[in-house]
């Protein structure tokens, strides 16, 4: 009777600790359920020095960027140009060892085939904060300015949005090891570390395990599910059964063996995890209608990094982490758009920021301090890529406070954007979701 309580006190207070009763895994809502939208909010940790992103390649831009950053300016032989004007970090296309010529991968691929925009002059114009801490709350919360916002603006989301599918698991999945600040003050999200932490495995003995030599013995996950099966329409007896359910239908997702679709190569480590563990629950169609995505290490203070591309060899911090970002995000679109259930990326919408640039002006330990204005990325099969927003100069009179980029578009602009036009909310909602916004102004990123 003891083991029995305790296994029922595990499941519910699993379940009262991370989903409310309401959207554990209800088959006949399920069954019923339609494809929904979904959008990916990935926030780049560390303030990402966009212009080492980004890159002034020809015109007048390019001769005040390499009067001002010095040493840190990337050399035109070491890009992958865009446009006319702009090209890539070398590691957004391809790894240490290819040379800028090579056949473009990833981030410059995607590029290339119209599936990714960037936004340029990104950013809160009417508040500077050169704190990672304020900045990155101001953004999660969607209340630059004001940190006291009691829940996040993907709450928020949830709250005004109607017609929302029923969830399985959970709406919100968020992929951190702490909360994200963007769900904060929601019920209905559920905050993971890796696809793997979906499981539970802390009994004393095998979740999984039975051992069929042994009379009766049955694996953990057995024995959940007829400790609620007696009759009675309790709310806590059924959300009991619902949540050994989806207990049942995660455990059957084998995260470790996946095999993505088209020949997709997700990186090795916690992003890659991160994403592959997504797409897979995507493709199970169990209602998730967002998600968020931590990627952190872009503090580049010190050793920032100068590509060199073609030499395998060489180390560069910068460029390790753009071609991780970038080999993820590649993966991820690639896998759900070659899905045997259709391309899935044209109802999948990933939106990429951070919570400022860098300085222009490199500092004495060849890196750079904390900026301004910065660049958004948006992908997606509904996307319009290319270059979007206005850059605002690099020459001294247009520099933000005369050593940062200014902004030149507010970054909420941009979630509403695929909020109004992906996600179906109602322009009307937007100011119960993105306060003081100012009006709906859109770039044309997103297709409708």
């Amino acid at each position: 009777m003891k083991r029995r309580a305790f296994l029922q006190g595990c499941c519910a207070a699993a379940m009262a600790g991370a989903v409310p009763l309401t959207t554990f895994w209800r088959p006949a809502a399920a069954a019923g359920r339609t494809s929904n939208d979904v959008i990916v909010y990935v926030f780049l940790r560390g303030g990402i020095d966009g212009l080492h992103l980004v890159v002034p390649y020809a015109g007048a831009e390019r001769g005040h960027y390499e009067l001002l950053r010095d040493n840190l300016a990337i050399p035109e032989s070491s890009l992958r140009p865009i446009s006319a004007n702009w090209a890539l970090h070398p590691r957004a296309g391809g790894a240490a060892g290819d040379p800028v010529g090579s056949a473009p991968k990833w981030l410059h691929r995607l590029f290339e085939q119209g599936k990714l925009a960037i936004v340029q002059g990104s950013g809160m114009p009417e508040h500077l904060s050169r704190s990672h801490f304020d900045a990155q709350a101001w953004i999660d919360l969607g209340t630059p300015g004001d940190k006291s916002t009691p829940d996040g603006w993907l709450t928020r989301y949830l709250a005004a949005a109607e017609g929302l599918p029923a969830a399985d698991i959970a709406p919100v999945i968020g992929f951190s090891d702490t909360r994200p600040v963007s769900v904060m003050g929601s019920t209905a999200a559920l905050t993971v570390a890796s696809p793997e932490s979906f499981r539970i495995d802390g009994f004393h003995w095998a979740w999984n395990s039975t051992n069929t030599e042994l009379a009766g013995h049955q694996g953990a996950h057995r024995r959940i599910q007829p400790m609620w099966s007696p009759g009675g329409s309790e709310p806590l007896l059924e959300a009991g059964r619902d949540t050994a359910e989806a207990l049942e239908q995660l455990r059957a997702m084998d995260f470790e063996g996946y095999l993505p679709d088209g020949g997709a190569d997700y990186p090795s480590g916690t992003l890659g995890e991160q994403f592959s563990g997504l797409a897979q629950l995507i493709k199970q169609d169990i209602g998730i209608v967002a998600a968020t995505v931590d990627y952190g290490g872009w503090d580049t203070h010190a050793g920032q990094g100068m590509p060199q591309p073609g030499n395998p060899g060489h180390y560069d911090y910068f460029g390790n982490r753009v071609e991780e970002l970038c080999r993820a995000l590649d993966a991820f679109y690639t896998d759900l758009s070659a899905s045997t259930q259709g391309n899935l990326m044209n109802r999948v919408n990933v939106v990429v920021l951070s919570e400022f640039g860098r300085k222009v002006r490199p500092n004495d330990a060849s890196g750079t301090d904390h900026g301004h204005g910065n660049v958004m990325l948006a992908l997606g099969g509904r996307v319009n890529g290319g270059l979007h927003g206005t850059f605002p100069g690099l020459d001294g009179s247009a520099l933000f406070e005369g050593q940062d980029i200014a902004t030149t578009t507010d970054y909420r602009q941009i979630l509403a954007e695929a909020l109004v036009k992906r996600m179906g909310l109602a322009p009307a909602q937007l100011e119960a979701v993105l306060p003081e916004l100012g009006g709906y102004s859109p770039l044309d990123v997103f297709q409708a």
